[in-house]
């Protein structure tokens, strides 16, 4: 799945920081054409954990207004927080805190891990106009260069897969390499592929493979009731750009 939205995670009691900061965000929203998600989209009478989970699928980026408010909400500790830190490690979705107040931010494993904009002792509570203006542009600074480093690669029908999201799957990179070094073969069965990958799990192996060729990087063929995928011209392409990014 594409990812290219940014999702901001907060206490409703820190709406005044939300607000601040989205206007500084309008500017890369209208220019890059991303999504900038928090609950306030959850139409009345939606089913919040769906729409939720669907905006952390698509999240590149995901900011966190740090504040004891934050770090109290059992609803960020239960429900975001988690499937943010899921994102992050097997997605490759970039975590960036913002301290908003004196908080508990380093005693906090699982967030504390990632290198805050400001420091914990500088939160915005105590900026005045100028810095936190200076550090809401720092931020849209930070979420440009993630946007920008992330090349896009349209297919035939308008699929679309980002070099960096696939740099960031350890088992795409590899299968995409070993449908290139065997391309002479008449294609590869998924015993094989999974053999030569040397993965672990086999489930894993097929799902990529099942997203390589909803992309239409690779086709499949049928011959005598097995399978047998083929690199496209358009999983050619792919492979020479990630080779000489």
């Amino acid at each position: 799945m594409k990812r290219d939205g940014v999702f901001i995670s907060y206490s409703k009691k820190d709406v005044k920081w939300l607000n601040d900061l989205r206007v500084h965000l309008r500017y890369l929203e209208r220019e890059y054409q991303f999504t900038i998600w928090e609950d306030s989209k959850i139409e009345t009478g939606a089913d919040w954990r769906v729409e939720i989970n669907k905006a952390i699928n698509t999240t590149k980026v995901a900011i966190l207004l740090v504040s004891a408010n934050f770090i109290s909400s059992d609803f960020i500790a239960n429900e975001e927080l988690p499937a943010l830190l899921s994102a992050a490690r097997d997605e490759g979705a970039h975590i960036f805190p913002i301290i908003v107040s004196h908080c508990m931010f380093h005693d906090i494993e699982a967030i504390s891990k990632f290198q805050a904009i400001n420091s914990p002792s500088e939160p915005l509570i105590i900026m005045n106009e100028g810095q936190r203006d200076a550090l809401y542009v720092k931020v849209t600074q930070e979420i440009k260069r993630v946007l920008s480093s992330s090349t896009i690669l349209p297919s035939r029908h308008g699929h679309t897969i980002s070099l960096d999201e696939l740099r960031t799957s350890f088992h795409r990179v590899m299968i995409m390499n070993i449908f290139f070094e065997n391309h002479h073969d008449n294609g590869l069965s998924i015993k094989k592929i999974f053999t030569l990958s040397k993965a672990k799990k086999r489930k894993d192996v097929i799902r990529v493979i099942h997203e390589l060729e909803s992309l239409e990087l690779i086709s499949k063929t049928k011959r005598e009731n097995l399978s047998y995928y083929t690199l496209t011209a358009n999983g050619y392409h792919f492979v020479e750009h990630l080779a000489k990014s």
